[in-house]
């Protein structure tokens, strides 16, 4: 394996506008700012938002960063069954009214003519043991990669994926989107089953870490202080901050953005922040009342990571670091 920063695939669901937890863009802005990692590309996938505009999105946030040399490559638009869950198809057709259009003609350098599976597998086969995997939205597209290329489980470096809940933490280790299932998990059930079973080396950052008794929230004073100095990229991070503190998905912290996905982004540049138990995860696929739970069974022989603890302190900490980096980066440029 070669030296140098770790090699990163960002697979990711990004929405931006009220309803949405915008933890995806900050997840990707917490990578362009972290010089441990040298991000590959982009792969974006339904989930919070639907497929295209979720592509629209994380070109968007590339161009208000000034990093529109990273490819973006669009994936699935609906989970392996084929059929898209009537709540999100739901939540698709209002935001074609309530989120506005995306200037696309401004955005689109970095668009890319591949599949979003196909771009994971042809970047993993090319450097094989050096790409990880960051996979913060439903697993369709790693699903997808793994069954067009079975090779892969062999020729990744690793998983990290935000999803499941495995009950750790009394309040919130439960479910959001379903009393036992976690958002992404459930978006796509088996998609996950799939990825779960891949024996990949995995790490698994569910909601027993990210809410507000572990502290991994950025509250609005917090939130200020990173936009003080005004430029356009500021502006950009103002309005993602905003509107995920003013009308967020899900209503975790009064006047705070949990800060889901990049918990899971700062675990690829400080391991130490979490504290893991492994674990052989299975995901249920067909109860009516719990598809997508996520049920951990201890084991030294599991592949994943379960997370069960964070420094949620020093990971706020690091994450406000790495997006002054990127405060820091604009202004110099401009």
């Amino acid at each position: 394996m070669t030296e140098g920063p770790r090699r990163v695939i960002l697979d990711t669901d990004p929405g931006i506008g009220p309803g949405m937890d915008a933890d995806d863009v900050l997840a990707l802005m917490f990578c362009l700012g972290s010089p441990e990692l040298e991000l590959q590309g982009v792969t974006t996938v339904f989930g919070n938002v639907e497929v295209g505009r979720a592509t629209g999105n994380a070109l968007r946030a590339l161009e208000a960063i000034g990093r529109q040399d990273v490819p973006v490559a669009q994936g699935m638009s609906v989970p392996l069954s084929g059929t898209l869950n009537r709540r999100s198809a739901e939540e698709y057709e209002q935001h074609q009214s309530s989120l506005g259009p995306i200037d696309a003609e401004r955005i689109e350098a970095g668009r890319i003519d591949r599949h979003a599976s196909d771009f994971i597998a042809e970047t993993v086969a090319g450097s094989p043991g050096e790409v990880s995997l960051l996979a913060v939205g439903p697993l369709t597209n790693v699903a997808m990669a793994i069954l067009k290329r079975p090779a892969l489980k062999t020729e990744i470096r690793d998983i990290t994926i935000m999803g499941g809940a495995f009950a750790r933490e009394p309040v919130y280790g439960r479910g959001n989107i379903t009393p036992v299932a976690e958002y992404n998990i459930w978006g796509d059930p088996l998609a996950a089953k799939v990825v779960f079973d891949a024996g990949i080396p995995m790490t698994a950052v569910g909601l027993d870490v990210t809410n507000p008794a572990k502290g991994t929230v950025l509250y609005e004073d917090q939130m200020l202080e990173l936009v003080a100095d005004k430029t356009p990229f500021t502006e950009f991070l103002h309005e993602v901050i905003r509107t995920y503190i003013d009308a967020p998905k899900f209503d975790w912290a009064e006047k705070g953005c949990v800060l889901y996905d990049p918990v899971a982004a700062a675990t690829l540049v400080d391991p130490a922040l979490v504290t893991t138990e492994r674990a052989r995860v299975a995901v249920e696929t067909q109860g009516a009342e719990t598809s997508g739970q996520t049920i951990a069974h201890p084991s030294e022989e599991g592949n994943v990571g379960v997370c069960v603890d964070v420094d949620g302190d020093a990971f706020v900490q690091l994450f406000t670091e790495r997006l002054r980096n990127l405060v820091s980066a604009d202004t110099e440029r401009r």
